[in-house]
């Protein structure tokens, strides 16, 4: 009797460990996340989404990689190198336009971060100030193209300014006096000029009718009709974890800083400060985060050719879906 009453006490020992492990939760699926270039602030909602557990819960183990430019994202995800990215608005276009075959899940960034931007003293403030001003550009690049875009838009001549050939990644030569005005996003050189203690001016071209769409979540094609759940729940989290940046910054700022601690604090919050007010448009107060139009993709692919960047009008039913985001109220 003895050994039996053994027997039985150690069985209802077992037992719960048994059913502990037969409840275990599959293992997760792993996705390799392409950042469009190294990761900043500019990324901050992926990273929270990860810390504050996000992913995990709905079963997804997420690997956050740098990439080297949209239009290198958009190919790689494009030839199933990895599944999911981050492009822009306008790469995605571009990739499409070479029938690689990326479609749009999400749009972060609801407008174009280019900026004209100069040192308060210059007085430029106004487009119609830019003539007859040293701009340092890199010509050729996508700014630049959008720039060219800006200058149309408004009126003004290309050879009524003076372009100056550069890199535009450094604020150097507008500190330095080489140039009057230089192009840059809103929310990274203009920021670094002033937390060096300058005032800036900056003219968007977002608010003179070149209103791309830009930071995007994009998948290959072929994925999303494999892995519809997969990508669904990875656009949730995400979305999820923006959400959360924007209404708790100081979080955001932590939770980025823990993944990238070599990164300047300073710096972040400033660029995340400015980097805020382009997650938003008419269209998120609607729809919420992530939300993209026909309309609003219609306009990126029309200043693309107009631009004879693109060689066709891509049709915009390729571009992107909405089938991924949240349900809306």
């Amino acid at each position: 009797m003895n050994r039996i009453a053994l027997l039985i006490a150690t069985a209802t020992l077992l037992l719960p460990l048994l059913f502990a492990c037969s409840s275990t939760p599959p293992p997760s699926h792993h996705i390799q996340l392409l950042l469009d270039w190294k990761a900043q602030m500019e990324h901050a909602g992926f990273f929270v989404a990860r810390q504050k557990g996000y992913y995990q819960a709905d079963g997804l183990t997420v690997d956050i990689l740098d990439g080297s430019g949209a239009p290198t994202t958009a190919r790689l995800v494009g030839n199933s190198t990895y599944p999911l990215g981050v492009s822009s608005g306008s790469a995605t276009v571009l990739a499409r336009d070479q029938n690689i075959p990326v479609v749009s899940l999400a749009v972060i960034n609801q407008h174009s971060p280019v900026v004209v931007y100069s040192l308060e003293e210059t007085g430029i403030r106004k487009p119609e100030d830019l003539v007859g001003k040293r701009i340092g550009v890199n010509i050729g690049g996508t700014k630049y193209r959008e720039f060219q875009a800006f200058l149309k838009k408004v009126g003004i001549p290309e050879s009524r300014i003076e372009l100056i050939g550069m890199t535009e990644s450094s604020p150097a030569p507008l500190l330095a006096g080489q140039v009057d005005a230089m192009l840059g996003y809103t929310e990274d050189q203009p920021v670094t000029v002033e937390l060096r203690g300058r005032a800036v001016n900056r003219i968007a071209l977002a608010d003179h009718g070149i209103d791309l769409y830009s930071t995007n979540i994009i998948a290959h094609e072929a994925y999303l009709k494999k892995n519809p759940d997969t990508v669904r729940k990875f656009v949730r989290a995400s979305l999820k974890g923006w959400q959360y940046a924007v209404d708790h910054p100081d979080e955001a700022l932590a939770a980025y800083m823990a993944e990238r601690p070599e990164s300047d604090p300073v710096f972040n919050r400033a660029n995340f400060a400015k980097l805020t007010p382009i997650l938003y448009s008419p269209d998120v107060e609607k729809l919420g985060l992530g939300a993209q139009t026909h309309a609003r993709w219609t306009h990126t692919r029309d200043v693309l050719f107009d631009l004879e960047m693109i060689g066709r009008k891509v049709e915009i039913a390729e571009l992107f879906t909405n089938v991924f985001l949240p349900s809306q109220p």
